[in-house]
């Protein structure tokens, strides 16, 4: 990189009595900003360490002079933990006095141990850098490309402090970038951009480099224009050659997130590597065979060294290092994955909704072979049902939607209990997830939810979690709980149990399917009937072969415990407690208001497995993924404000107050749940219905629904595109 400075460092090697210098070996090259800085104003002072000792709470010092070596002034950053041979990041401020005068100054580094001692095997630097106080008398830039070298197909950042020497508001700045053969490339452009004459602006821009981008140096010119983006800024020092990167395979690797969840990280692949171990801190965090980790275990506010190791089998080949801080918590919490990089946020059509308040709720989904979208209704007359306390009601329900216009409930009929009835409901219960499998002159139905008793009272679900199903048809309901169940709700039940919740939905008659498994996701017991473990929350997946003898025999299940070296899934057979014990999750959400999974469903027209997850109804979220077990990335996130429960999916909560089922609680989230009828062929329009227990918010992003009892089936369309 080529820079044009207004001062040239200088290299001083002094001896002062009262600061210790401590050595050569590991100095730290800053970037001071700004720079030149205006009296009275702050420096900042960043770099990048690289200790060969292990030390907690330790500080970093500088120690400011100025040219005659008079002692100025000091600034540290404490608190610090050093990794035996991990770079850490280092951000020093220091303020300057208003009345100190212009000129050039230099500074000290020093490193100390948690009680203020020299650190040991710790060297620090005499003369370390110089930063200028004053106003320049040229134009001058600092460029710095990180991180270096970049693997094509990634993002390189500019990180810059530019000095145009002229003032301007709405500035555009260019970087233009050209091989080896000054052949263009490509540009990178920053818009909005304010200057001061005279002083330096930290500008960072961002540039996707090209996936077939040939391993080599590429430079770069600079160029400053009016807020038009085409007519030069008059004055303005543009500069050739403005500096370089190198683009090279086996490159830096980067972080794709960082929120006070998760920091995700992603690297380019490493030849003949077949795992890579990510390390933090010094402690190894997992192995994968992909490209990519989700760190879910980091603290809010934290800076995290990682390092990346490539293994060839058993053999090591190369370790890659990372520093990244996770960030403050979000006041309405955070996704739990970071954002996809294929497809975009979701955006909600509020202004469509389709709604009946028929006083009917939970609305698990399944697309049938037949063509008709089937739901699970509870405590309800179902479509064309009333929420009057005196109207007929069912507490296990099955409805059918007919019409493949989208959002339309013409010709919505009651195949099983509720208003008119098809057949008569003879079973009380609740479900969480209905499944339809097979041709129309053979189509199986089947749910996740328990059977209370005989008969078709209203009055909540049973205490325990199962297999019912209905063969040929969504009418005929048995309940398998005799011969086993899930998990249990009663007192000493297991807390470590498979509770199923959802099955995931693929095609018609689920005849997406390809590999003859039939995937039920699910929590513990503690999560699903208890409080479940503050601050986290965790999906599991499970599955059994499709046929019905299968899913009626316990000992036909397997548990998801993983990916093996190659990426491939792993499973565990054997009984549900073999199961339980070996299950590992395939969603880990861990905060203070953690959504699980609600639903999930294979999107053709996107190719891609979309997830719901669901707090309370005003929290919602929704992931994507390659496969039924991920990884999962975010393209949704509505969580409402948690001091009024105002914001967040439609608005829909304020005023809602959570204190468990019988105890006056309302605002329940009850499911959210893909209408795949309605969906578009190619994927990017889908529908999901939802329902509560609660009184809408009166600024609810539904007009319709505002100050309505949200009792009812309540749908809406999703918008999703690809990148």
């Amino acid at each position: 990189m080529r820079t044009l400075r207004i001062v040239s460092r200088t290299i001083l090697l002094l001896t002062v009595a009262a600061i210790p210098v401590l050595g050569l070996a590991q100095a730290v090259t800053f970037t001071p900003s700004l720079n030149p800085v205006t009296p009275g104003q702050s420096v900042t002072f960043t770099g990048t360490t690289t200790l060969s000792v292990n030390a907690t709470s330790a500080k970093v010092t500088l120690w400011f002079y100025n040219s005659a070596n008079s002692f100025i002034g000091s600034a540290s950053q404490t608190g610090i933990t050093f990794t035996y041979g991990v770079p850490h990041a280092l951000s020093i401020s220091y303020a300057t006095s208003s009345s100190l005068p212009a000129g050039t100054y230099h500074y000290n580094l020093s490193y100390y141990d948690s009680t203020g001692a020299a650190l040991a095997g710790a060297y620090g630097q005499a003369s370390d850098g110089t930063f200028v106080v004053g106003t320049s008398t040229g134009p001058s830039y600092t460029i710095n490309p990180t991180p270096q070298p970049v693997a094509a197909a990634t993002t390189l950042s500019f990180v810059s402090k530019l000095n145009p020497f002229v003032s301007a508001t709405n500035a555009t700045v260019k970087l233009w970038i050209y091989n080896s053969s000054n052949t263009y490339i490509g540009v990178t452009v920053k818009t909005g951009v304010s200057f001061t004459a005279g002083q330096s602006t930290p500008v960072t821009f961002t540039y996707a480099v090209p996936g077939g981008l040939a391993s080599s140096t590429y430079h770069f010119n600079l160029s400053y224009y009016q807020s038009d983006g085409t007519t030069a800024l008059p004055g303005a020092g543009n500069q050739t050659n403005a500096g370089n990167f190198v683009v090279a395979a086996g490159a830096s690797p980067s972080s794709i997130c960082s929120t006070g969840v998760v920091v995700g990280l992603k690297w380019p692949a490493v030849a003949s590597a077949t795992s890579y171990t990510v390390s933090r801190n010094g402690s190894a965090l997992g192995s994968t065979a992909l490209l990519t980790y989700s760190d879910h275990t980091v603290v809010p506010s934290t800076t995290y060294n990682y390092a990346i190791q490539a293994f060839d089998g058993a053999t090591a080949l190369t370790t890659k290092t990372l520093v990244a801080t996770a960030a403050a918590t979000s006041a309405n919490g955070d996704p739990a994955y970071c954002p996809s990089t294929v497809l975009n946020a979701v955006t909600v059509g509020w202004g469509s909704a389709s709604i009946q308040l028929n006083g009917s709720d939970l609305w698990a989904q399944t697309l049938g072979s037949d063509g008709d979208q089937y739901g699970f209704f509870g405590d309800g007359d179902g479509f064309g049902g009333s929420q009057a306390q005196g109207a007929p009601k069912v507490s296990w329900g099955t409805a059918a939607i007919t019409s493949s216009t989208p959002g339309s409930l013409t010709g919505a009929v009651n195949v099983y209990g509720g208003l008119n009835a098809q057949h008569p409901a003879n079973i009380s219960g609740k479900a969480t997830g209905i499944l339809a499998i097979g041709p129309p002159s053979n189509q199986n139905f089947y749910a996740l939810g328990g059977v209370k008793a005989s008969g078709s009272g209203t009055s909540g679900g049973a205490n325990d979690q199962e297999i019912v199903y209905s063969t040929g048809n969504p009418w005929s309901w048995t309940d398998n709980a005799p011969n086993w169940i899930f998990c249990s709700g009663l007192s000493g039940a297991s807390t470590t149990d498979f509770c199923a919740t959802a099955f995931l939905q693929n095609g018609p008659g689920y005849a997406g399917n390809t590999d003859g498994y039939v995937y039920l996701y699910g929590g513990t017991q503690l999560e699903y009937y208890g409080n479940g473990t503050p601050g986290v929350q965790y999906s599991y997946l499970w599955r059994v072969r499709s046929t019905q003898a299968q899913i009626l025999n316990n000992t036909d299940y397997e548990a998801f415990t993983g990916l093996d070296v190659n990426g491939n899934p792993t499973w565990v057979t054997g009984n549900f407690a073999t199961l339980k014990a070996a299950m590992q999750p395939v969603y880990t959400d861990r905060q203070a208001r953690a959504l699980p999974f609600s639903e999930i469903t294979y999107n053709a027209g996107l190719g891609r497995y979309i997830a719901s997850a669901e707090g309370a109804v005003n929290q919602v979220a929704f992931y994507e993924a390659p496969n039924p077990w991920g990884p999962w990335a975010s393209i949704g996130y509505f969580n409402s404000n948690p001091a009024d429960n105002s914001g967040g999916w439609g608005n829909l909560g304020q005023g809602i107050a959570l204190s468990g089922w019988g105890n006056g609680s309302h605002g329940d989230g009850l499911g959210t749940n893909f209408i795949d009828k309605w969906a578009s062929v190619n994927g990017q329009t889908m529908w999901v219905v939802f329902s509560s227990n609660s009184t809408a918010s009166t600024s609810a992003s539904i007009t319709a629904l505002q100050g309505q009892n949200m009792d009812g089936f309540l749908a809406v369309p999703l918008t999703i595109t690809p990148k």
